[in-house]
């Protein structure tokens, strides 16, 4: 159950296909087949052994989105060893305290970010310099026979975002792949030759699992690209490499929806079949603009580090429903459960849990048994995300449970009431937190990312206040209203709300 293994052997009929197709800052191309993968994935773990890499050591990659990262990552994985991503934004401290977290052996680091490494062990690439690293791998061996591992040997070490507290090292494994391969083709829709964009970054969970080993092993044709935040410059990728399915975020969309649409003019997007989303809960007023704008639905997607694979979407035999994430997919049981860890009835909200097992499951955190313990309870892993489902079994997302708004006994979704700002002609982006109140305990306080062409005004807070007071009620009502020109995010574009609550968004 080798993940190389599998993704090589379900591409026999592939092999002299596309399988990257890498454009650079400069618009440089680089087109690389299944063949090309399988080659210099093999010199990879020979440039490893050569450095006394092996079976089962901890091996990080601290890469820009390059050939070189997918040439290591199924390198790492053939030889049997770990694979640990870094986002290549980390500073010093960041790395350092994963690398030392879950022992590491090596960093395979771009050589610009040799500074943040602070003398731990490390293999330098460079592609710019005088030195070539690409002619030092080519010139490895090409033959090496994957190592045998089960499917439950570790392949796979993601440390979580680390929104609250510290991150933990959440660890998978080799039979994760079976998941990558079941959602990547019957709800991405990906197969072999199919041209697909997945902007997320391969340290994020969706940029390893849908960046890389899922869409691999369903034979796609993958680009690989640094995302922009300019309208024109998305719509111009998708037009210019026709990218056929699109998997982005939320975070991504609002940017888009922050400039003038007149800029979408003349672009052919025909090509375009779907647009899926991941990361953080999908306005409605994100799938408006997009139905309008850009003439697609966006699916939304949902999954977390822990689960390691889509768990709950569209598999195109349901309709879309609007604010919805979809239904839990097939060999996946998902429940809202109350307080007491028990089943809740329809339309409750409650705890979004899962019942184990599936295979991307999680299983740990790197020397953390107590917390991994404690995400279960009557036999269900316990999500952290409170959400509700309807009759027909589909699912809507709230919050985390750590962002609920406690006003006068009055629970308040944050996600409802910026869904609700997001309907406003001048709101770009918006992140709700709950600030403390010595009389309600707490009141709503809304950050605002406005349009271009708007700018800040007390006209603009009234209206707010006003359009969440209509749509959901009073004691949503944001009290204070800021405006902000960038919301805090994650690497992976999660709002981090505790950097909000603290008036610190540097």
């Amino acid at each position: 159950m080798n993940i190389a293994n599998f993704i090589f052997d379900k591409n026999k009929e592939n092999m002299n296909k596309r399988a990257l197709l890498y454009v650079d800052r400069q618009g440089r191309e680089e087109s690389w087949s299944y063949s090309d993968l399988h080659v210099m994935s093999s010199k990879a773990v020979n440039l490893l052994l050569s450095l006394g890499i092996k079976k089962g050591d901890r091996v990080f990659i601290y890469l820009d989105r390059s050939p070189e990262t997918y040439f290591f990552v199924l390198g790492i994985l053939k030889l049997g060893a770990v694979y640990c991503p870094l986002f290549p934004s980390f500073g010093s401290d960041a790395v350092r305290e994963r690398f030392v977290d879950c022992q590491g052996s090596l960093i395979i680091a771009e050589s610009r970010l040799e500074e943040n490494l602070d003398g731990l062990p490390c293999l330098l690439v460079d592609r710019e310099g005088d030195f070539n690293f690409r002619q030092r791998l080519l010139s490895m061996s090409p033959d090496f026979d994957a190592a045998e591992v089960s499917d439950k040997d570790i392949a796979i070490i993601h440390y979580t975002s680390g929104t609250t507290g510290r991150p933990k090292g959440a660890v998978h494994c080799h039979g994760a792949i079976v998941s990558h391969w079941q959602t990547s083709k019957d709800i991405l829709g990906l197969g072999p030759g199919l041209k697909y964009w997945c902007t997320a970054d391969p340290a994020w969970v969706t940029g390893t699992t849908y960046g890389i080993l899922g869409p691999l092993s369903a034979g796609a044709d993958i680009l690989v690209s640094e995302p922009s935040y300019r309208l024109n410059q998305v719509l111009g990728v998708l037009e210019r490499y026709k990218v056929e399915i699109w998997y982005t975020a939320p975070t991504l969309l609002r940017m888009l929806m922050r400039e003038d649409l007149a800029k979408a003019k003349g672009y052919n997007l025909t090509g375009l079949k779907k647009i899926f989303s991941v990361g953080e809960a999908l306005n409605p007023e994100v799938c408006r603009w997009t139905e309008e704008n850009l003439g697609l639905t966006v699916y939304d997607t949902w999954f977390q580090t822990e689960t390691g694979a889509i768990m709950i979407g569209y598999d195109g035999s349901f309709s879309k429903r609007e604010g919805s994430m979809g239904k839990a997919i097939y060999h996946v049981k998902a429940e809202i459960l109350n307080e007491s860890y028990e089943p809740a009835p329809t339309g409750k909200k409650g705890h979004l849990a899962l019942l184990p097992a599936w295979p991307s499951m999680f299983l740990g955190y790197w020397n953390n048994e107590d917390i991994y313990q404690s995400k279960f309870k009557n036999g269900w892993y316990i999500t952290g995300d409170l959400a509700s489902k309807d009759e027909e079994g589909y699912f809507y997302y709230l919050s985390r449970e750590d962002d609920v708004i406690n006003t006068a006994g009055h629970l308040v979704s944050p996600f409802e009431v910026e869904s609700v700002l997001m309907a406003h002609p001048s709101v770009a982006e918006t992140a709700v937190i709950g600030m403390p109140d010595k009389l309600m305990g707490e009141t709503v306080k809304a950050f605002v990312v406005l349009k271009e062409d708007y700018v800040p005004s007390p006209q603009l807070q009234i209206e707010y206040r006003t359009l969440v007071r209509n749509k959901v009620s009073a004691y949503a009502s944001p009290q204070a209203v800021e405006f902000i020109d960038e919301l805090p995010k994650t690497e992976s574009g999660k709002i981090i709300r505790r950097m909000l609550g603290t008036g610190n968004t540097d």
